[in-house]
């Protein structure tokens, strides 16, 4: 049996019709996904963005987009595994994965767009270049679970930030189990136990008061009013237990060290502003 004839020198001879045309070259199917497989595969890196500015100058040819992408997707790789490698240290497979399809999104909108070029040297590379490294870099820092994540050379020379972003939902769940916990812990005496437990049925809307100071002596007041918080209404929950309500302050004050020791000793629990 006779081995196929390689389609090397054709392909070539396109390749030279193509820098010497500047134009995409009319290919059926086979042979356009022959040159596509030689443009994907070669470590030729200053050919491989001359023939993607040609296809990119030739925007309106049915098959751009292919010799467009054969030439920028492994360059997409590329960056996207240096900018990796030099963010994260060793990254996991999903970080390569995700900075990657950054890079190639970004390719995609950069061809849709088809921007005019600048009369710079070297413009298309710069675009091109700018375009892959921007790509990977927003589409992985731009997603939710991302939020507010800044990148470092340094870690040591970076402050500790103690108010940090957390999801509402997040914290709303993690509210109710504190609330859950606080309420059934066991080390409280049954008075303490009831007062607890009155709170939580009266819920926020009726346990809770907007914090008011004092109008004179106070010089820190317009700074207390742009930052007013609720506290607990001991009258409210006096009133539903049936109790004075010097009764619940003392209660309040031997259980808040308790507590606070318990859930909350370095003060950072919530603390998302």
């Amino acid at each position: 049996m006779s081995s196929p004839t390689p389609f090397l020198l054709p392909i070539l001879e396109i390749l030279n019709e193509m820098v010497t045309s500047n134009t995409v070259p009319a290919l059926d199917g086979d042979q356009m996904a022959t040159l596509c497989n030689y443009l994907f595969a070669i470590p030729d890196r200053a050919l491989r963005i001359q023939v993607a500015e040609i296809a990119y100058s030739n925007y309106d040819d049915p098959q751009a987009l292919d010799v467009f992408l054969a030439c920028t997707m492994p360059l997409a790789k590329q960056i996207a595994e240096r900018k990796a490698y030099r963010i994260f240290g060793l990254p996991s497979d999903w970080q390569l994965e995700c900075m990657y399809d950054g890079s190639v999104s970004a390719l995609l909108t950069m061809f849709e767009r088809h921007a005019p070029l600048t009369s710079l040297p070297n413009a298309f590379r710069r675009y091109l270049l700018r375009t892959l490294t921007t790509g990977a870099l927003r589409d992985y820092f731009k997603r939710y679970e991302h939020f507010g994540i800044h990148t470092v050379e340094d870690l040591t020379a970076v402050s500790y930030r103690q108010h940090l972003f957390r999801d509402p939902v997040d914290e709303n769940v993690l509210t109710r189990k504190v609330l859950e916990q606080v309420i059934n812990f066991p080390h409280l005496r049954d008075e303490h136990r009831a007062v607890l437990q009155a709170i939580a049925a009266l819920g926020p809307d009726a346990a809770l008061k907007e914090h008011r100071f004092t109008n004179s002596g106070d010089p820190d007041k317009w700074k207390r009013d742009r930052n007013r918080r609720p506290i607990l209404n001991p009258d409210a929950i006096a009133g539903a237990m049936g109790l004075p309500k010097c009764d619940v302050h003392r209660y309040l004050c031997q259980m808040r060290p308790i507590l606070r020791d318990t859930f909350n000793r370095d003060g950072s629990l919530f603390a998302s502003h």
